[in-house]
């Protein structure tokens, strides 16, 4: 059963306003001066987005005019400021954990191709479960959204009232 954002029911934002709220990260009116390069995993700030361009990176990096500083998914990590956290458990975990752990990553994978801040920054195994803590709530959300639909079990969708942070537990 999938239970997430329905209405404003006890606090819960609608997923379109839940959309608007900033990521304390990201600044809507700062942008990074063009172009800059993450020095931590070099993804390229351009034409206002950051993007993986290998290539480019090692040119700019290179480039004594280019400015340098971390992308805010590397500040997060830095930080210990998680954006989403997925919690798996149940009887479940103990017979299929490299399987949920190799999903959970490929997810990942799955998110960078879009956008790639979107990453995990913790995967650990605690009291027969697994921990997941990502830089984003909308790659928590896919992860949830992912188990879910390829292990069908309980998925509960937790939202911090005012914050883009999410809480999602899956059991089985």
């Amino acid at each position: 059963m999938v239970r997430g954002p329905i209405g404003r029911e006890k606090g819960v934002f609608y997923e379109q306003e839940r959309n608007r709220l900033p990521d304390p990260y990201i600044s809507s009116k700062n942008h990074f001066p063009e172009p800059t390069v993450c020095p931590t995993c070099k993804l390229v700030y351009a034409k206002q987005h950051w993007h993986k361009n290998d290539g480019e990176a090692t040119l700019l990096l290179n480039d004594k005019k280019t400015h340098k500083t971390k992308c805010p998914a590397c500040r997060k990590i830095e930080d210990n400021y998680p954006m989403g956290v997925v919690n798996i458990s149940g009887d479940f975990v103990s017979e299929h954990f490299e399987e949920l752990v190799n999903l959970v990553k490929a997810e990942e994978r799955r998110a960078l191709e879009k956008n790639p801040l979107e990453r995990l920054m913790k995967v650990d195994k605690v009291d027969g479960g697994i921990h997941v803590e990502t830089t984003s709530e909308s790659l928590a959300l896919r992860i949830g959204r992912m188990l879910s639909k390829s292990y069908k079990g309980n998925t509960d969708f937790k939202f911090r009232y005012g914050d883009k942070y999410v809480i999602v537990d899956w059991a089985r």
